[in-house]
C-alpha cells in the first residue's frame, strides 16, 4: 500500500493528494475516528470512514446529503448527465428505466453472454511469453459490456474506447482542488480541455449507437439498449443526448470496474498457490460454457469468496463523496450547509477494528462469514444510490475468473510491487507481466 497522509495535513492537502492517489489522501486517524473535520480554504471537509458515519450519510440520514457537484464537473465529460451523476427526479426516472435489465431473472441470459466472451478471451491469451493481463481483462470486460448490454460485437470500437477512457482517467478526469472549491460554471483551461474531450467522446458513442441501430429491429426488448431506447431515445432511430449519456455510462461503468476486479484478483492469485489450487479444484468439472454457466454459478463458492476478498482489498469504487443539504448532525458533530464529505470505502475495508489481519489476502473470511457485519463491506455502496449493476459485476467477475483458472495457472514474471492508484477507479501503479501455463 502507498503511505497514508500526514496526521497534520489540512483539507487542501487532502484534495491535492486525491489528484494523484486516493489511497494516500487520508490520515491514519480515519481508522479510529468516525468523523474527521478539516478545512479547505475556509470550507469544511469531512472525512467519514466508519460504519456508523457511512450508514448515516448513505441511508438513515440520506435526505441531508446530495451527490457532490464536483462529481458532475469531473465526470460529465464522459457520462454527461447519466445515472452516475444525476440527482432527484432525473435520477429516479433513469433508475426506473434501467432496473428491468438488472433483475435476477436476467442472470441466465447474461451468464451465457459472459461465458461466450470469456471463452473467446481465454482462447486468445498467449502462453509462449509474458502477458499483460491488465490490458487483456480490460478488452474482455469491454467485450462483455458490449455483448451483454448492447448485443453488439465491439470490434473496431475496442481500441478507441479503451484509449479514450484511459486518457480521461489518467488526465483530465483526475480531480483537482479547483474542482472542489470553485463555484459551478467557473471557466478554466481544464474545463475547456474537458469540453473538447466531450465532443470527441460523444461522436464516438454516436457511432456505436449507429452501429446498434443498424441491426434488425425486434418486437420485444432484447437487452439494456432496447430498454434505454424506449426510455430515452427516438423510436424512429434517432439519438437523444440522454441516450448518449446512458450508453456512455453503461460502457464506462460496465467495463472499467469489472476489469479492475479481475486484474487485482489475478495479481493476488498469482502470489497465492493455495487459492489458485482451491479455485482450480472447484471449477475442474464445472460446465462454464454459455449453456452451462448459469447453472454452475451458484456452486462457485470459493471463486466468489476470492472475488469478494479482492473487492475488500481493492474496491474499484474506492471512495464516494457527498455535500450536506442544510445543517445536520453526523455522529455528534454538527455540520453546516454545503460541507464536503468524503467516504473512503477502502479504509472501511482495511480497518483493523472491523477485520482480522486486514492487510492479508484471505478469502476464507468470506467462506466462514459470507455476510460481514452491516456497513463494514461496501464495494458497491449502499442506500438509494447503491450500484445498479452489482449483481452483473459479480456474475461477470466470478465466471471469468473461474474460466481463467480452469484453463491456466498464473505466475508473475514481474515481481516489482504493484500499488493501488485510486483516481476515478482503482488502477495498478504499473501493469506487471504474467506467465500463463495451460492446465
Amino acid at each position: 500500500m502507498p503511505p497514508l497522509l500526514s496526521e497534520h495535513a489540512g483539507g487542501l492537502r487532502v484534495l491535492a493528494t486525491l489528484r494523484r492517489n486516493g489511497y494516500s489522501a487520508f490520515p491514519q486517524r480515519c481508522f479510529t475516528q468516525p468523523v474527521v473535520i478539516l478545512r479547505a480554504l475556509g470550507r469544511p471537509l469531512v472525512l467519514a470512514a466508519a460504519p456508523e458515519s457511512m450508514q448515516a450519510i448513505l441511508t438513515s440520514d440520506a435526505g441531508h446529503y446530495r451527490r457532490m457537484r464536483v462529481g458532475q464537473r469531473v465526470l460529465s465529460p464522459i457520462v454527461g448527465r447519466g445515472l452516475l451523476v444525476s440527482e432527484g427526479d432525473t435520477w429516479r426516472r433513469q433508475r426506473r428505466a434501467m432496473a428491468p435489465a438488472f433483475t435476477p431473472r436476467t442472470v441466465p441470459v447474461l451468464a451465457g453472454h459472459i461465458a461466450a466472451c470469456a471463452d473467446r478471451g481465454c482462447r486468445n491469451l498467449e502462453t509462449s511469453g509474458p502477458v499483460d493481463l491488465f490490458s487483456a481483462m480490460r478488452r474482455l470486460a469491454l467485450d462483455v459490456a458490449a455483448v451483454s448490454m448492447f448485443s453488439l460485437e465491439i470490434g473496431a470500437f475496442d481500441q478507441p474506447l479503451r484509449d479514450s477512457v484511459t486518457r480521461f482517467m489518467t488526465g483530465i478526469g483526475t480531480p483537482r482542488p479547483s474542482d472542489f472549491l470553485l463555484p459551478p460554471g467557473t471557466p478554466t483551461l481544464l474545463g475547456w480541455r474537458r469540453a473538447r474531450f466531450r465532443r470527441h467522446w460523444v461522436a464516438l458513442i454516436g457511432r456505436i449507437i449507429a452501429a446498434r441501430h443498424a441491426q434488425a429491429p425486434t418486437d420485444a426488448p432484447r437487452d439494456l439498449f432496447d430498454l434505454m431506447q424506449t426510455a430515452f431515445g427516438d423510436q424512429g432511430g434517432g439519438t437523444t443526448s440522454e441516450l448518449i449519456d446512458e450508453v456512455a455510462t453503461m460502457i464506462v461503468a460496465g467495463h472499467e470496474t469489472t476489469a479492475s476486479v479481475l486484474f487485482w484478483s489475478c495479481l493476488l492469485l498469482a502470489q497465492s498457490t493455495r487459492w489458485q489450487n482451491e479455485i482450480a479444484q472447484e471449477v475442474r468439472d464445472k460446465d462454464l460454457t454459455p449453456d452451462g454457466a448459469a447453472s454452475s454459478l451458484p456452486s462457485l463458492h470459493i471463486t466468489t469468496a476470492v472475488v469478494r476478498e479482492t473487492l475488500r482489498l481493492y474496491p474499484p469504487a474506492f471512495m464516494s463523496g457527498r455535500e450536506t443539504v442544510g445543517e445536520t448532525d453526523l455522529c455528534g458533530h454538527p455540520l453546516p450547509d454545503n460541507a464536503m464529505v468524503l467516504l473512503p470505502f477502502w479504509m472501511l475495508h482495511r480497518n483493523p477494528a472491523l477485520w482480522h489481519a486486514p492487510a492479508q489476502f484471505d478469502p476464507q473470511r468470506f467462506l466462514d462469514r459470507p455476510d460481514p457485519p452491516r456497513f463494514s463491506f461496501l464495494p458497491f455502496g449502499a442506500g438509494p444510490h447503491v450500484c445498479i449493476g452489482a449483481q452483473l459485476a459479480m456474475t461477470e467477475a466470478v465466471l471469468v475468473l473461474a474460466r481463467l483458472l480452469q484453463d491456466f495457472t498464473l505466475t508473475l514474471a514481474d515481481h516489482r510491487p504493484v500499488l493501488p492508484v485510486g483516481v476515478l477507479s482503482t488502477r495498478p501503479s504499473h501493469a506487471p507481466a504474467f506467465r500463463l501455463r495451460r492446465r
